[in-house]
């Protein structure tokens, strides 16, 4: 599509930015670059990951739509995640594209989706 550069930010609805911040922190190994009581915001690979509290528009948990993190190793990346304390929400599975794919629920209720190629 004309004009599409690429992935700028992921948002994910949490019930509370400040508690949720710290858990985020911690599985992504990284410290939010911008803080404040309504919206946090971390980079990974060059994308912005940002919690925003969730509300009567946006709940937190599965809409329908998820986005994909490439991944080197699909195992070793779930691995982590369960120790944080998320679940297998769907997969892993290897697509007819020739490609490991997986679902991942967080203790808030989203899905982050995983890709290895």
């Amino acid at each position: 599509m004309d004009g599409v550069l690429g992935v700028e930010e992921v948002l994910y609805f949490v019930p509370d930015v400040q508690t949720a911040k710290h858990w985020y922190g911690d599985l992504l190994g990284v410290e939010p670059y911008f803080d404040q009581e309504g919206y946090c915001a971390f980079r990974l690979a060059n994308i912005t990951v940002g919690l925003h509290p969730s509300d009567e528009k946006n709940s937190s948990g599965i809409a329908g739509q998820v986005t994909y993190w490439r991944v080197s190793d699909i195992q070793k990346t779930i691995a982590h995640f369960e120790l944080n304390g998320c679940r297998k929400f769907r997969g892993p599975t290897f697509g007819v594209d020739r490609v490991w794919v997986c679902q991942i629920m967080d203790p808030f209720g989203d899905v982050w989706g995983l890709l290895e190629k």
